[in-house]
């Protein structure tokens, strides 16, 4: 009767420490916390309100410096924020500030960094010249001449900066102003822009061409 008695504390014992264990793991998991996000803001739009208009996956560097990583995301453009999806399959947004992110999508990666003014801008290029892009999403109402519905668009606004995140300079993507830049390596950024026939307005060329100045 004893050793069953010291059987059965033990057993007790045991089941204790994995409803413990069990506790912890609940908790660890919900370390994000994050905010439900409810209602349908986009319906009846014309265009995306986000950077991919799948979930991907991510990382997310807090203000804090705490780092998630492997999370299904979005970007959402218009609202300035990042949203996750939580185990229970809902959307969240952070309840904490968000200093970074970085998401994926096939050989695609996207980095992005929270400026002091709150807005997010994707990192093109580092180097002697940090090239910096800002794609801000609104949504205008319109309605058609005879029209009685109101359609709703998405409008984009994208600009483009280089310097340090606190002290960013926009800048112009003409070709004579974006050779102006590289001040004595202006004549040999300006072959080679020729040379392989690259345009100054689209995200592909403007990094081949930043990227040109950055090797001299």
């Amino acid at each position: 009767m004893k050793q069953l008695g010291k059987l059965l504390i033990v057993c007790f014992c045991f089941a204790g420490m994995t409803v413990s264990t069990k506790a912890q793991m609940a908790i660890s998991a919900d370390v994000m916390g994050g905010t439900p996000i409810s209602g349908q803001p986009y319906t009846n739009i014309k265009g995306s309100p986000f950077l991919l208009d799948t979930w991907e996956i991510g990382t997310v560097t807090m203000a804090s410096g705490k780092k998630f990583e492997n999370l299904s995301m979005m970007f959402d453009q218009v609202a300035n924020m990042v949203i996750f999806r939580g185990a229970d399959g809902q959307s969240k947004a952070f309840s904490q500030p968000v200093a970074a992110f970085t998401v994926k999508k096939g050989a695609d990666v996207y980095n992005f960094e929270r400026s002091p003014d709150g807005v997010f801008y994707e990192k093109l290029l580092t180097g002697k010249i940090t090239l910096w892009k800002k794609n801000q999403k609104s949504i205008i109402d319109e309605k058609p001449y005879g029209s009685a519905t109101v359609q709703r668009n998405i409008l984009n606004n994208t600009s483009y900066y280089i310097g340090e995140l606190s002290k960013l300079s926009k800048i112009k993507t003409d070709k004579k102003s974006i050779i102006a830049l590289f001040g004595d390596k202006a004549g040999e950024v300006e072959i080679y822009i020729k040379k392989e026939k690259l345009g100054t307005k689209e995200d592909a060329d403007l990094i081949r061409i930043f990227d040109y100045y950055n090797s001299l």
